[in-house]
């Protein structure tokens, strides 16, 4: 199983996002914590749970300004929301000139030129059209892979909007990017940055308990104190349930999944599965995701012991649950997460499980042998592996050969001899 603290080494700490108008890019349409977005207007097409407005109800919330901090949410038709109870706003500034182009340019991988479109279209905006143009353009230099841009652009974002809707996301990234130095040094690093979320004045309590969870998580769960973190993150979920459990209710859930992982990795499967069972009864993708993650390492310990002990028929029942749980993880969730590293865990115990399953076939298997390929060809694409990616490449090489040795067509025989 990967050992999830080599996924900051890899880039993976990064938050995987989509530049594109339908995720959280800016303002005039607002979808509070009871799934309405306002303004709607009454011959509209009602989004369901998981769906978006089209871009012509976007587009005729032109008249409705938002202007939106950590604190609150409000416009200038007399709507007024705690930040905490916004779960999603559009801009429509982002249907527009060259902040359209931007997220055009974005969508099809241009990160860098999509980065500099987003800085001319934030130069002639105002309000929350101009912060979302900014913010976009933290996404797009993090998609690029272009860390010390996406933290100058966070400066940027910042030095306009000092108490930005997207503060608590700035202070993340920057602190994930501090979790990767040594690690004497990022602890306090870490800490330090994320509680200029927690001390803020007037901050949100949603956006409080998603710092104090990122702090758990970079500070404990990855650096390999389970129990510490097990306790943490515990005592998290007893915050949220005296404090505010309608605002953090998802991190609630993440901090259950947390809660899991440590049970896992200190030999406790048994009791971590109720914890990710318990959360896929969520409708949040990164919880679902980790629930997921989750089940299929307790699988993977259970196939493991069972292997040992020398059930093999058993384990290998095992090894196929596993799997099924990984392909929840990195085909439903992959492009719905705003944090990757379940995806990309998923991913390398996904190709690991099905070498496993090729080899126990006594290496026969040549169709599970081709989806081991597959997932490995899948992990080395993806931006946010970072500087791993050689090492899994190495990895796909060598079973590559066996994969040839054993499931490649035998040569044609030679001509045979003409009659003389």
């Amino acid at each position: 199983m990967l050992d999830r603290s080599r996924v900051l080494l890899f880039g993976a700490l990064l938050t995987a996002v989509s530049l594109v108008p339908a995720d959280r890019c800016g303002a005039d349409m607002v979808l509070t914590i009871d799934g309405k977005w306002t303004p709607l207007a009454a011959d509209a097409a009602v989004p369901g749970p998981d769906e978006l407005p089209t871009d012509e109800a976007l587009a005729a919330s032109d008249e409705f300004i938002v202007d939106a901090t950590y604190e609150t949410v409000k416009s200038n038709k007399n709507f007024s929301r705690p930040a905490g109870q916004v779960l999603n706003i559009l801009a429509s500034d982002s249907l527009k000139g060259s902040f359209k182009k931007a997220l055009n340019d974005a969508s099809s991988g241009f990160f860098a030129e999509a980065a500099e479109q987003l800085m001319s279209a934030a130069e002639g905006l105002k309000a929350f059209g101009k912060q979302s143009a900014l913010k976009g353009r933290i996404d797009c230099y993090v998609q690029g892979g272009l860390v010390p841009q996406a933290l100058a652009a966070c400066d940027d974002l910042m030095s306009n909007f000092p108490k930005s809707f997207y503060f608590c996301d700035v202070q993340i990234l920057r602190a994930k990017v501090a979790a990767t130095k040594n690690a004497a040094e990022s602890v306090d690093e870490v800490t330090k940055i994320l509680a200029a979320v927690t001390t803020a004045p007037g901050m949100n309590n949603r956006d409080i308990f998603r710092a104090e969870w990122t702090r758990i998580f970079l500070t404990l769960e990855l650096p390999r104190k389970f129990e510490a973190a097990e306790k943490a993150y515990r005592d998290l979920v007893t915050k949220i349930d005296k404090t505010d459990a309608v605002q953090g209710e998802t991190m609630r859930q993440r901090a259950q999944v947390g809660v899991g992982n440590c049970l896992v990795a200190t030999k406790k499967e048994t009791e971590a599965r109720g914890f990710f069972e318990k959360a896929t009864e969520s409708r949040n993708p990164d919880v679902l995701a980790g629930a997921y993650l989750g089940l299929g390492n307790v699988a993977l310990s259970e196939a493991k012991a069972l292997r040992d002990a020398g059930s093999k028929p058993e384990a290998k029942d095992k090894l196929t649950e596993a799997v099924a749980h990984y392909l929840r993880v990195t085909v439903k969730y992959k492009s719905e997460v705003e944090d990757s590293s379940p995806v990309l865990d998923a991913l390398v115990n996904q190709a690991r499980v099905f070498v496993a399953l090729f080899e126990m076939s006594g290496n026969k298997d040549c169709e599970t042998a081709d989806r081991a390929a597959r997932a490995f060809r899948e992990l080395v694409e993806m931006p946010s592996i970072g500087s791993a990616r050689n090492g899994f490449i190495r990895e796909f090489r060598t079973f590559d050969e066996k994969k040839k040795a054993a499931c490649s067509p035998p040569p044609p025989p030679p001509p045979a001899d003409k009659p003389k």
